[in-house]
Formats: structure tokens, C-alpha cells, sequence
């Protein structure tokens, strides 16, 4: 659950603590502030005052870690002319806390798992569907007769039934062309026929295309063949489509966190406790409004998943690699609660993220 609060300059907060809270952030309200530095203290049970930060225009927000069991006796205030907005949640009243990131990031294992077997048993169907058309096209694949001299072996080819039934139509339609062989010894009889004067040289008279005759005997076996290297070309294409793995792109994780990946990166790959810069651009999601912006010099900076940073954060920069960007859609209860931080971020507001990896530390 949200907490939060606002320092507003001269004043001091004093409470012993009821519940226990959590502080994530200090940020400073620009409509207020001067050029002059804000310090941000803590009176920490009465024994020595703490300096927590220092906020002005150039540095407006600051992370903090601090956690605040019940029966401290506290108090913040700060030295300046402008109010600090504090923000953080409560430990242990929210019923959201009871998930950890570890059992998040669990369910989020066991849901990939699950696609991954469903991949295999895609995979192992086409295999199945292939040996099942190979079957059949052996079966009906039968040795053809040629003037009861000659058999051809019939050309098994894995494809589709409906191509197979095509390639035999236009085999069936095709002319028989005699054989090499079969020419010559019909050549040898013409000579005997038609005998010419000792020594005279056979003159070489050149072959007329007739209108309707059937094609030389060596251009259909170039045919089958070009058929034969595209069939094989566009199995090899199919196969490797097949054998790429599903990457989700836009994903929902337990909590309702929506992570979309608009690029991913060819560096190292984040994961829990690493110190992890960022370029990110935050909007409402409701009328797509601004409200904060990081996208130059070395970036924001935070350890990866110790609670410094909202939980959609923690979750949704997770797995990140380096160069890579994302668009996280973080639901209220992820983010700023049911409190918001306002005047920025109203209460029970959807946030949006574009965030690109930078770098690790």
C-alpha cells in the first residue's frame, strides 16, 4: 500500500511509527524551488540528525532505502525554500507483498515452460504429417514401361498431395519421346533406303522446326530437374521456419504488469542485483500525459530488484538486455497505489514506460 508525504519548508514531522514503511523516493517540487540547495534530514530516536539528500533543478529525485519499524520514534524535515514530496508503501499491509519477486518470477518460468512444450508437441505433429505423406507417396509411386525395353524409377518427392496429384497430371500429358538409341537405328534404316553414289559426302541439310513437334529429349529431364532443386530449396526454407523458436514479444506477468519488447538488445542480460542504467520516458495511461523523463548523459541508475524502484520496475526491466528497449504498462498496484504521487500522478493511475537498457555495472 502507498505512503507518502510532504515537507514543506520550516516545518518539522515528529511521529513514533504505528505501522512499518518503506521510503523510495524523495523528489523535489519545482513550482516551489529556487536555485538555492534543498537537504533533506532525519532525526533518528531523538539522538543525532541524519542527512538523507540533496535535492535542487539539476538533481530534482533521489532514490532512497529506508525502512521504519513500528515504535520508531522519527523525525524528517528539511533546510531550503521548497517542498520535498517523500513517497514509499507500507510493509506487510498490503495483500500484494504476500507474492515476492521470487514466486513472480516462478509463475512466470512455469508459464514459458508450458509454451516450450507446447512448441515440441507443434513440432513432433509435422514431423508426423511428413512421415505420413512419404508414405503415401511410396505407395503410389509405380515403375513406368518405355516400348517394354526401359524402366524409369519413379521420383519420390516430400510436398503437399495436391502438388504431387498436379506434377502426375502434367506427366501423363507429356508426349513419349523415343529414345537416343531408338533414333539412331531409325537414321541407319533411312540410309539403307535411300542409297547415294560411292564416295559422295552426305550433305548436311538443316532441321526445320515442325509446327507441333514434341520437344528435344533432353529438355525434360532439365525440367524435372529445376523442379526437383526448387522443391528441395522451398523444403529447406520451410524447415528452417520451423526450427526458429517463438519469442513473445508482449506479454502479461502475474500482478496484471504488461511487458512488450520493442527492440531486443544483443548485450549481457539483466537479472536481480545488478546495477542497471536506463533512458525511460513515463506517461499516463490515461490521456498519455508526461510526467517524467531521463534520456541523456549516463542514464538512471538503480540495483535491479531490491525494492529502490517501483515493483513494475523491478519486474518489468528483469531479463533486459543490453541495447534492448521495452514498454511497460504497470497497473496502479505496481506502481503508486491507491495514493498516486501527486501533483504529478493521480491516485490509482496506470503508468507507462519506455525504457531502453543502457548499460551494467
Amino acid at each position: 500500500m502507498f505512503w507518502g508525504l510532504i515537507i514543506e519548508p520550516g516545518k518539522k514531522y515528529s511521529q513514533t511509527v504505528d505501522s512499518s514503511f518503506h521510503i523510495s523516493k524523495a523528489t523535489l517540487d519545482l513550482s516551489s524551488a529556487t536555485d538555492e540547495d534543498i537537504t533533506l534530514l532525519l532525526d533518528y530516536e531523538g539522538q543525532q540528525e541524519y542527512i538523507l539528500c540533496h535535492l535542487n533543478k539539476s538533481n530534482k529525485q533521489e532514490c532512497l532505502d529506508l525502512n521504519f519499524q513500528a515504535g520508531d520514534s522519527i523525525s524528517l524535515f528539511s533546510h531550503g525554500q521548497a517542498s520535498v514530496h517523500l513517497s514509499g508503501y507500507l510493509l506487510g499491509d498490503d495483500d500484494d507483498d504476500e507474492m515476492t519477486l521470487g514466486d513472480m518470477m516462478e509463475e512466470e518460468e512455469e508459464d514459458e515452460d508450458e509454451e516450450e512444450d507446447e512448441d515440441v508437441d507443434e513440432e513432433m505433429d509435422i514431423k508426423d504429417l511428413r512421415a505420413s505423406l512419404v508414405a503415401k507417396a511410396v505407395k503410389r509411386a509405380q515403375p513406368e514401361k518405355s516400348n517394354g525395353k526401359a524402366q524409369k524409377k519413379a521420383k519420390v518427392e516430400v510436398e503437399q498431395e495436391d502438388d504431387d496429384d498436379e506434377e502426375e497430371a502434367e506427366e501423363e500429358e507429356e508426349p513419349k519421346q523415343p529414345s537416343p538409341k531408338q533414333l539412331s537405328k531409325a537414321q541407319k534404316k533411312k540410309e539403307k533406303k535411300s542409297p547415294k553414289p560411292a564416295g559422295a559426302a552426305p550433305a548436311q541439310q538443316p532441321q526445320k522446326k515442325k509446327e507441333g513437334a514434341p520437344p528435344a529429349a533432353g529438355k525434360p529431364q532439365q525440367q524435372q530437374q529445376q523442379n526437383k532443386n526448387k522443391k528441395q530449396k522451398q523444403k529447406a526454407n520451410d524447415k528452417t521456419k520451423a526450427d526458429v523458436p517463438k519469442s513473445p514479444a508482449k506479454q502479461t506477468l502475474p500482478g496484471g504488469l504488461v511487458v512488450e519488447d520493442l527492440k531486443v538488445g544483443s548485450g549481457p542480460e539483466s537479472k536481480k542485483g545488478d546495477m542497471v542504467a536506463v533512458y525511460y520516458c513515463g506517461k499516463l495511461a490515461k490521456n498519455g500525459k508526461q510526467f517524467d523523463q531521463t534520456n541523456k548523459g549516463p542514464g538512471f541508475k538503480f540495483k535491479l530488484g531490491q525494492g529502490r524502484v517501483i515493483k513494475g520496475w523491478d519486474l518489468g526491466v528483469a531479463g533486459m538486455k543490453v541495447g534492448g528497449k521495452r514498454k511497460l504498462t504497470i497497473p496502479a498496484s505496481l506502481a503508486y497505489g491507491a495514493g498516486g504521487a501527486p501533483p504529478q500522478i493521480p491516485p490509482n493511475s496506470t503508468l507507462v514506460f519506455d525504457v531502453e537498457l543502457k548499460a551494467l555495472n
